[in-house]
């Protein structure tokens, strides 16, 4: 039974390695996420501004920022689908983590008990040594 928690416990840390490889996948996808609206937006602040100051070539301009507003509620969207994403996981990686640790309780549990019925055999064997040793030294001095 010893070996089966070990085992399980092995195999909650591979998962538990796997569920934070795709953490950080999905960690890394709101970082560029989060950069591309940057652009995005240092990119509509600069065309306003070209803009304000050419008004006669930019008659479209209001195409250009429903364009924009639209690309960056694509964003957002995506955005919040992987923070939820990134939170599932998380939650996922917690609950394995009380698993693994209830394991590793039950185990260091199962240890101490091995260990304990270890020492009252040892203490019975010496208790029973000394009685032995005990009666043979009185019957020795009975027979004088």
């Amino acid at each position: 039974m010893n070996k089966s928690l070990k085992t399980l416990t092995r195999i909650k840390k591979f998962d538990i390695d796997e569920q934070r490889k795709l953490l950080v996948e999905q960690l890394n996808a709101e970082e560029q996420t989060l950069h591309e609206l940057k652009l995005l937006t240092e990119k509509f602040e600069s065309e306003k501004k070209f803009a304000q100051k050419n008004p006669n070539l930019c008659s479209d301009f209001g195409l250009y920022t429903k364009r924009y507003l639209k690309l960056r509620a694509a964003l957002e969207i995506k955005l919040n689908g992987i923070r939820r994403r990134i939170e599932e996981i998380r939650d996922i990686i917690a609950d394995m983590f009380k698993e693994q640790k209830t394991y590793e309780i039950i185990d260091t549990n199962r240890a101490k008990a091995e260990q304990k019925e270890l020492a009252e055999k040892e203490q019975k064997l010496l208790d029973e040594v000394g009685t032995n040793s005990y009666i043979k030294h009185h019957k020795d001095q009975d027979n004088f």
